[in-house]
C-alpha cells in the first residue's frame, strides 16, 4: 500500500463520485484527508464517516472554490485541525450540456470559475507551504476533454484545455522545490454526474463501443491513479497528463 502517513490531503469537490473515492483511498494510505463540498454536507459526512470507522482520520470543509475568500477560509481551518496541505487534489467541477450557441455568460463563468479559476487559487494557496517544506503534490483531475471536443458542453472542455497547461506551468516553476504537480485525465467513469446520460443503454452502449477496454471505469480506477502520483513512487513525474481512460483518446 502507499504510505502517505504524516500527509494532510485536501480534495475539492470529496461529497461523492470521484472525489469521496480519492479522499477514501488516500486515507486507506495513511494520509489525513480534507473533504471539501459546496452543497452537499450530508454527503460529505457519510464520506467521512466511512473513512472513520476504517480508522482514518477525516474532516469536512465547505467552501466554494470559485470564491478566491472562501478557498483562503477552507485552508485556514485546514491547516488549524489538520496541518498544512500537503496533498491537493483538485477535483471539483461543473459541466451544463448546452449547445454552444445557447451557452449563457452566467453558466459559463460558473463552469470556469470552478474548474480552472477555483483549481488555480486552490493551487497557489496550497504550493508557499509545500515550498517551505520541500515536498508537495498537486494533482489535477481534468479529462480527456482536455484534447478530445465534447461536442455536448464547450467551457467544460475549454476549462480542462487550460487545467492541462496549468498543470505544465505550475510543475515548470515548482518542480526544482520538490513538488510534484500533474493530472489525471479520466475517461467514461460512473460518476453523479454522468448517471444520467449512461442510464441510457444506447448511449452506454456508444461509449463502451468507442473505448477500446471495452468498459465504463469506476471511481476507484481514478482513485488508485492519484494514490500513486501522492506517493513517494511519482518522485521523477511532474507536468504529466495520465490518461485514466481505457483507450477512449486513441
Amino acid at each position: 500500500m502507499t504510505d502517505l502517513i504524516q500527509k494532510t490531503a485536501l480534495i475539492t469537490g470529496a461529497s461523492r463520485g470521484i472525489g469521496a473515492s480519492i479522499a477514501i483511498e488516500l486515507a486507506r494510505a495513511g494520509a489525513a484527508v480534507a473533504l471539501n463540498y459546496h452543497t452537499s454536507p450530508d454527503k460529505a459526512e457519510a464520506v467521512r464517516e466511512q473513512i472513520e470507522i476504517a480508522g482514518g482520520r477525516a474532516i469536512t470543509v465547505r467552501a466554494d472554490v470559485a470564491k478566491p475568500a472562501e478557498v483562503e477560509a477552507m485552508f485556514a481551518q485546514v491547516e488549524a485541525e489538520l496541518g498544512t496541505v500537503d496533498i491537493l487534489i483538485n477535483n471539483a467541477a461543473l459541466e451544463t450540456r448546452i449547445p454552444v450557441l445557447d451557452f449563457p455568460e452566467e453558466e459559463y463563468d460558473r463552469i470556469l470559475n470552478t474548474n480552472l479559476k477555483g483549481a488555480f487559487f486552490c493551487a497557489q494557496r496550497a504550493l508557499p507551504g509545500m515550498k517551505q517544506r520541500s515536498w508537495g503534490r498537486v494533482i489535477n483531475i481534468s479529462s480527456v476533454h482536455e484534447i478530445k471536443p465534447t461536442g455536448f458542453c464547450a467551457p467544460y472542455s475549454m476549462s480542462k484545455g487550460g487545467m492541462f497547461m496549468m498543470t505544465r506551468e505550475l510543475a515548470l516553476e515548482f518542480s526544482p522545490f520538490g513538488i510534484t504537480v500533474n493530472s489525471i485525465a479520466p475517461g467514461a467513469i460512473r460518476t453523479d454526474m454522468n448517471r444520467e446520460v449512461l442510464s441510457d443503454p444506447e448511449y452506454e452502449a456508444r461509449v463502451i463501443a468507442k473505448t477500446p477496454a471495452r468498459m465504463i471505469g469506476e471511481p476507484q480506477d481514478i482513485a488508485r491513479a492519484v494514490s500513486f502520483l501522492a506517493s513517494p513512487n511519482a518522485r521523477f513525474i511532474t507536468g504529466s497528463s495520465l490518461f485514466v481512460d481505457g483507450g477512449l483518446t486513441l
